[in-house]
Order: structure tokens, then sequence, then C-alpha cells
């Protein structure tokens, strides 16, 4: 395969959300928050929703977990796309798979939510009443907290019975943001599937490393099985989702705009192209000169698709990607941001683009 790299590079708008909380204290969950107060979401837990979002879809093609690697690249998608750490077999593996923090764009007001976890009602042993074990007259007086096998008083019979396990109501509080986060991901196409072994020439004291020796561990069906993979990562893209507190709250994170870039050159240039200001707006010079540079590079395509109303200044970015000049060198609108993930996904299955697309 003559592509070397794939950047991905998106915008995604949030309702209310903490999608990764900061330390804070004990009973709030802050936002994590860089220059002057924007919100951020940290490149590991980007890392994790990715990993997440292709597992969903293979999950027999996972062999392992983070925190006990295989280190087995050929048949194990996690050690391959994400690397791993094997401290005791003196192993390690840089990760081909790539993610920036999702960066907070715009200035916008924080929020307060109260999370509360109700208690339940207990049944007294001797009568079966249901009854509140936090109401005036059946804890102690003065206690906010029941500790297993404290006292407590039925208001039914009047007998008093033992708690039968420790019984709190937690209250919390959580910050939330409405926000639009810039996030980009890059995957290395070349390292896919590759070991690199040092080659070593000398024993003990004298032995030094003369070059590197790079083995593709996935044998004669090489350039299939990169191609698989690359569009696992890509589809995942479309679908992500798994980031913090999504145990029961639902935020779209999936792309609202974005560009995608298939190169012949490992470079992460692109991934600066939708840098917003504060208002929402992007800076079309800067647009337009990041996208021309990174088609500078020889061989290099860039897909883009939106949709409309997250870009504050659109109608300035509009002409850019509809630029008769930039479309001859190598860019490609698309209807949505899912279609023009769609169009990369199908340079790896060897189809030809779609006629559909804005060209």
């Amino acid at each position: 395969m003559e592509e070397k790299c794939i950047v991905a590079t998106w915008l995604f708008k949030t309702d209310l959300s903490n999608l990764n909380a900061g330390e804070g204290s004990t009973n709030l969950k802050e936002l994590k928050t860089y220059k002057s107060g924007l919100p951020y979401i940290s490149g590991q837990s980007v890392r994790h929703a990715l990993r997440e979002a292709i597992r969903r879809e293979y999950p027999d093609n996972f062999r392992c977990t983070v925190e006990f690697p295989c280190g087995n690249l050929k048949d194990c998608w996690l050690c391959d796309m994400f690397g791993y750490l094997l401290p005791s077999e003196g192993a390690k593996r840089w990760s081909p798979v790539k993610a920036s923090p999702a960066l907070g764009q715009i200035k916008s007001p924080v929020a307060t939510d109260m999370i509360l976890r109700l208690v339940n009602d207990i049944e007294c042993p001797l009568c079966n009443e249901k009854i509140n074990p936090l109401v005036k007259g059946v804890r102690e007086e003065g206690k906010k907290e029941i500790k297993k096998g404290a006292k407590l008083k039925c208001p039914k019979c009047g007998k008093v019975f033992e708690a039968p396990y420790d019984i709190r109501q937690a209250i919390a509080y959580k910050q939330l943001i409405e926000n639009i986060y810039r996030v980009s991901v890059s995957i290395d196409i070349s390292a896919l599937g590759v070991e690199e072994v040092p080659i070593i020439e000398g024993k003990g004291t004298n032995a030094k490393i003369i070059g590197i020796k790079y083995n593709d561990l996935y044998g004669n069906n090489s350039e299939s099985e990169r191609k698989g993979r690359i569009r696992a990562i890509l589809g995942a893209i479309s679908n992500i989702s798994d980031f913090a507190s999504q145990s029961r709250e639902l935020t779209n994170a999936t792309p609202d705009v974005i560009l995608l870039s298939i190169q012949k050159q490992y470079n992460h240039r692109l991934s600066s192209a939708l840098q917003m200001d504060e208002k929402g707006c992007v800076n079309p010079q800067m647009f337009k000169e990041t996208v021309e540079d990174c088609l500078a590079m020889p061989g290099t395509k860039i897909y883009a698709g939106f949709i409309s109303g997250i870009i504050n200044n659109e109608e300035d970015m509009i002409p850019i990607l509809n630029d008769a000049e930039l479309k001859t060198k190598g860019l490609v609108l698309c209807n949505t941001p899912r279609e023009a993930i769609l169009e990369v996904i199908k340079l790896f299955n060897g189809e030809t683009i779609n006629e559909n697309a804005k060209n």
C-alpha cells in the first residue's frame, strides 16, 4: 500500500454534558478545563471511546484488555491498533492510532446538576411493614447515616430491630456545559501489523544495535488484513460514544463537521484546520491555507462533510469547500460527515468514489 497515514479531524456539538470529569471534591464532578475555562476531554478518554466503538462491532477480534495486554499483533486488534506495555517481558509497542484531546471551542456558561441516590424502603422483620429508614422516629435522632446493625424502630409495631445494611442517601453535584469540541485521530497505516525487532550484533557488554528489522505479522494476506482494520477504525469514528458518564446519560459525540486526509506521507498538519474562536467561527483564511498545505503533499486527498448550523461563519467556509482549484488538487466535498467517512472506507474496499459526492 502506498498510503502511509490517515488523519481525521472533526467538530461535534454537545448538549449539557460532562464527558470527562476532573478530580474535584468528593461530592462534585468538575469539568476538566484549559485556557480561559474552556472544557476539554482527555486524549486518553477519546482513545477509550474509540476502542469501545471498535469493540462493539468486532468483539471477537479483541483478545485481551488494556490492563492485561497479550502482545499478539496478528490476532488481537487491541494490541495491534492501540499499543501495549509488557514490563515483565520488556516489550512495548507504540500506538499506530493516536488521538488528541477533544478541546472545547466556545465560551458558554456552566450549569450544576444534583445527583441524588434515594434510599429504598426496608421491611420490618417483625410486622413486615415497609418503612423509610430515614424518617424521623425510625432512626436514632441526629444520625445522617445508618450503619449496619444500628437500632431502628418500626412506626407501626413499635418494635426495635437492627439495620440489615449500611444506609445512606447520597447527594452529589455535577458540572455540565454545552459546547463544540474539536478532536483529531491519526492512523499510522504502515505500522499496523508490523513488529519492530532490533538487530543486535555481539554479546554481553559488547552487544550493540546495528539496525531495526520490520516483521509484517499479517503474512500472505497483509494488504487485505490491514485494509480491514482501517475500515473498522474509520467506522468507529462514525459511531463514537463511550465517553465518561455515558452509563446512563446520552450525548452525541459523532462528527458534525469532518475532514479526512489520505496521505502518502505521515503528517498531522490537517489536525489544526478546524480551530474555532470562542464565538464559534473558523478562520477561513487559516482553514484554506491549511487545506492547501496538506494537499501539497503528493498523492493526498481530503474528504469533507458537514452538518449545517455548527460553524457560525458557515457562509465563509462553503465557498472554500466548493473551490474548483482545491477540488482539482484533491478536495472532495460530501453531503454529510458519515458519507465522507464512507467514501474513505470505500477506498480501502477497492471501490470507486461515490458520484453523489459534491464534487
